[in-house]
């Protein structure tokens, strides 16, 4: 190897033997170092002031580097000359490689000047963050650009690309994008391996194509869809990444029949301190039009201070088709807003929150709308001097809590307009002792002043009213897993209108409860499934409440009817945020008896042979079952039992949920309606069935194959009620992260609803739902999703799909061949580099 390191812009010249190194240096303006480097013989040429470089030539500069089988520098114009060889019978052809930081690209001759660092090169061959490009003419810029002539690129890696882009002049800035104006896109497609002749299919005047890794501008690829016997293309516009923290964009669909639709998004993000994102749309059919927007804002001011809006607004008529932007309202029937404010103070102790919160009706536009305040203050011990209080002191136990809410709403019923609205104020002390371990106890005594106006047009029961509420409640421990919570609530009205005249009632209650464990070893199971132990956790709550009779007729209880069971909330008592209302007369008993069943599993085995790993415990079923009475009532005093069961051992392969709610009384064999006369005086047995429902999920996949590399992401098998949303327009977006590498993937779902509230009108729901897909080769895979209804026995919202790789392009495909959103799209687009 012979070579020189050169400090000067022009050097005088020698022959230097073979594997020596020799350094000159001269007097220049440059001040930069050059090393030459040769593997046959470096020739200098002292009348020409030349050097010629052959065999393996190298040539380093600051950064910049040429390789070439021969390389010829002329140290006058500081210009430098390599050159490629031809390809023979024998030998393959070797062309010149230059180097710099933005990249490499090959030449069968180039020219480069030191002093300028610009050069010219041609038949270049070139790649830049996965886009590969040629030309017959290349001029490297001193600014980095590359200026090509008849030149192509892509982002298909093959050696017979399957498509490209011409263009007679190309500028490729390697930190940001490539220009080509005009340029035509050419495709070799591929028919069962075999690669048909090059087609062009589009011809644009200009075009600007990232070769930044990042988000780029550019326009969107827009896809084929036909719904509703008309046919859309969709997708037509423009994404524009304004900067790190802004983009933009806007797109549309035009049908054959003149309809058409047009949306955009605007979103902004910066780290840690906000995001949002401003999106609407209009769509205009041919005799209605329509209209939707969304706002949503983010903002954290400091860590104590907070904004969250997320505002819906639609208006005009509503039709449905698959290219809506605001998809969620085909299965919702609601638009939803909500904006809160929440700040806190004292070291997070207190937390002031402003809320507003609007639903509209998408089925007859009706509208409600609430806006609410809250501060509330965590217990604060006044009386301790520092962060330990000293336990001689008894005024160190002392607590207060502080807290005031306001609540107004506002409801729109066919154009009328109704209000009403909720406040109060609490105060609340406490007295904290613990006597032992194990054993303590916590007196507080409430103050709240509350009213409240109810809108009278919309409820028959509607009444103005101020209260004062006095709370006292004691929440003990005993034995350490023994609760015992005792509490006396005197209500007193100041004033009252609509609803016959004052009041003033109080109401006690006591609840206690506790926490029972068995554990039982499973011998064999551990041996079979690991299965080490089994433990049993007996939770029962029994709870008694009574008042006096309160006779009002606006306070009476319709027994009647059944509460919104499972969502049914139990009456509290005493709630610092709103106003509870005044039960009727009662004295009542309330047993609930939760069953907690669990499984410690062992663990997997470590890498260290025979060493096993960390064991688990796994929740194998949780199952409550709640009953009442009300030994004050006159009628129904016993409430319905309700039984809950849920299971989540085989999570995620296998879910499952049941309830039911069973009466102890009869009905009325004209109406339906529920009658005081238990079930078993009419000979039907003690209780009857009221309602139910069973949900049951299961998923399944197969295992890839060895040594097969995953997707970053796996497009989940989607559920029926999911798939009803369209996610993200029907674009099929995530067949660009299929994982191929899956061979099949499955999930079931079931889901029984039994209704006999009216036994003379019963109702039931049966909803079977099935998704699966498969990969049928390395390229191509399949997918299926459908819903049963067994009641109107249809099939609901079938979805057919396919997915083809088509190397640097690829190709979705979805149906849905029948009901009422009946249509297809197709998606034929290319891959992001590196994809």
């Amino acid at each position: 190897m012979v070579a020189f390191f050169v400090t000067c812009e022009m050097v005088c010249g020698a022959v230097v033997p073979e594997k020596k190194q020799t350094t000159a240096s001269g007097s220049g303006t440059s001040g930069s170092v050059v090393l030459f480097a040769a593997r046959d013989s470096v020739v200098y040429n002292l009348e020409s002031r030349s050097m010629e470089l052959l065999g393996k030539a190298t040539i380093d500069d600051q950064g910049t580097s040429i390789k070439a089988p021969r390389i010829v520098i002329d140290f006058d114009t500081s210009l430098l000359h390599a050159f490629g060889t031809p390809a023979s019978s024998t030998i393959p052809a070797e062309k010149a490689l230059f180097t710099d930081r933005q990249g490499s690209f090959n030449a069968e001759a180039m020219s480069y000047n030191f002093k300028t660092r610009s050069g010219e090169t041609t038949t270049i061959s070139s790649s830049y963050n996965g886009i590969y490009f040629t030309g017959e003419h290349v001029s490297k810029q001193e600014n980095g650009e590359m200026i090509v002539r008849e030149g192509t690129f892509t982002t298909c890696d093959d050696e017979h690309p399957h498509y490209w882009f011409s263009s007679p002049y190309m500028v490729i800035n390697p930190e940001s994008d490539v220009t080509a104006k005009p340029l035509v896109m050419y495709v070799r497609p591929e028919l069962f391996a075999f690669r048909l002749p090059a087609i062009p299919i589009l011809a644009l005047p200009y075009m600007t194509f990232p070769l930044k890794e990042n988000r780029a501008s550019g326009f969107l690829m827009p896809h084929l869809s036909r719904y509703n016997n008309n046919t859309y293309l969709s997708s037509l516009g423009y994404f524009w990444a304004i900067d790190n923290y802004m983009d933009f964009r806007t797109e549309g669909d035009i049908a054959l029949n003149g309809n058409w639709r047009l949306g955009e998004r605007f979103r902004y993000s910066k780290r840690d301190k906000f995001n949002g994102e401003i999106r609407g749309e209009y769509k205009q059919y041919s005799s209605s039009s329509e209209w939707n927007a969304k706002i949503i804002h983010n903002q954290v001011f400091d860590p104590s201070s907070r904004l969250d809006v997320n505002l819906d607004y639609m208006g005009g008529s509503r039709a449905y088709e698959l290219n809506t932007l605001d998809f969620k309202t085909i299965v919702s029937e609601q638009t939803n807003g909500y904006a809160s404010l929440a700040k806190t103070f004292n070291n997070e102790n207190s937390i002031a929150v402003v809320t507003y919160n609007s639903t509209k009706d998408l089925s007859n536009y009706n509208t409600t709308q609430s806006l609410a305040s809250t501060w509330y203050e965590n217990r604060q011990y006044p009386f301790r001097s520092g962060m330990v209080a000293d336990k001689s002191e008894r005024a160190a136990d002392v607590s207060i809590t502080t807290g005031a809410f306001f609540n107004g709403e506002k409801t729109t019923l066919l154009e009328h307009s109704f209000s009403g609205y909720m406040a109060g104020a609490t105060v609340e002390a406490g007295y904290y002792r613990e006597f032992a371990d194990g054993y303590n106890v916590l007196f507080t005594q409430g103050l709240s002043i509350q009213a409240m106006k109810s809108a009278s047009e919309l409820y028959d029961n509607s009444r103005h009213e101020i209260n004062i509420v006095l709370p006292l409640q004691l929440r003990s421990t005993m034995f350490s897993h023994f609760n015992i919570n005792p509490s006396l609530t005197y209500i007193r009205a100041l004033q009252t209108d609509g609803a016959g005249g004052g009041y003033a009632t109080t109401i006690f209650g006591v609840d206690a409860a506790t926490r029972l464990y068995g554990t039982l070893e499973t011998g064999f199971f551990d041996t079979l499934f690991g299965l080490k132990a089994l433990r049993h956790t007996f939770i029962p709550t029994i709870s008694y409440t009574w008042n006096p009779e309160f006779s009002n007729p606006g306070y009476n209880n319709n027994d009647h009817y059944y509460y919104d069971w499972p969502n049914f909330m139990p009456f509290n008592w005493f709630d610092n945020s709103r106003n509870t209302g005044i039960p009727g007369g009662q004295s009542s008993v309330q047993i609930t008896l939760k069953n907690l069943f669990q499984g410690k599993f062992r663990g997997v085995s470590s890498s260290r042979e025979g060493e096993p790993g960390a064991e688990s415990t796994v929740q194998l079923l949780s199952l409550s079952v709640s009953g009442a009475c009300n030994f004050a009532a006159d009628a129904f005093r016993l409430a319905p039992l309700t039984v809950m069961g849920t299971s989540n051992a085989l999570a995620p392969i296998f879910l499952f949920s049941a309830g039911s709610m069973y009466d102890f009384y009869s009905y009325d064999p004209v109406t339906g309606e529920r009658m005081d006369r238990l079930n078993s005086d009419d000979g039907k047995g003690r209780l009857r069935f009221v309602k139910g429902f069973a949900s049951v999920s299961m998923g399944l996949q197969g295992k890839r194959a060895t040594g097969a590399a995953a997707s970053d992401v796996s497009v989940p098998v989607v559920s029926n009620t999911e798939q009803a949303l369209f996610l993200d327009r029907f674009r099929m977006s995530g067949f660009t992260a299929l994982d191929y590498t899956l061979p099949w993937q499955v999930a079931f779902s079931v889901y029984l609803q039994t209704d006999k509230t009216n036994p003379l009108k019963p109702s039931s729901t049966s909803l079977f739902n099935t998704s699966a897909r498969a990969a049928l080769s390395r390229t191509w895979q399949t997918g299926f999703s459908a819903g049963y209804d067994v009641q109107s026995k249809k099939v609901v919202f079938p979805v057919l799909q396919a997915y083809h790789d088509l190397h640097c392009w690829q190709m979705g495909f979805q149906w849905v061949p029948s009901g009422e959103f009946r249509g297809y799209s197709l998606h034929i687009g290319l891959k992001s580099p590196g994809a």
